[in-house]
């Protein structure tokens, strides 16, 4: 796996750029992650989701769907998606330092295929 150098500190991350370990987040490693995803610096309403994403996956053990950072963060759906343009879910799952979620279309071979 990569390993990267970020604020003060060694990190390692997935083929998809998310951290390996997300103990190893923080503020500053957000704050870089973003710039390198073409946000910027971070408004208090895009912290207002990231941590709102870290405390559900505190609790839950697993990153938070779209709509339950809705309904937590009190923002709607489309200042969201403004506000983590172009993948909202993906861009404040991988700011808040939480393991990516494995998406895309379903692997449809079939069993027995060589």
């Amino acid at each position: 796996m990569p390993r990267k150098t970020l604020p003060g500190r060694e990190i390692e991350l997935d083929e998809r750029g998310f951290l390996v370990d997300s103990f190893a987040w923080t503020p500053e490693i957000a704050e870089e992650m973003a710039r390198e995803s073409g946000l910027g610096t971070l408004s208090p309403r895009h912290w207002r989701v990231v941590l709102c994403c870290r405390e559900v996956a505190a609790r839950t053990g697993r990153a938070p769907d779209l709509f339950a950072v809705v309904h937590l963060a009190g923002l709607p759906l489309r200042e969201l998606s403004q506000l983590f343009r172009p993948c909202p879910l993906e861009l404040m799952t991988k700011i808040a330092g939480l393991p990516g979620r494995s998406g895309g279309a379903p692997d449809l071979t079939p069993v027995d295929a060589p």
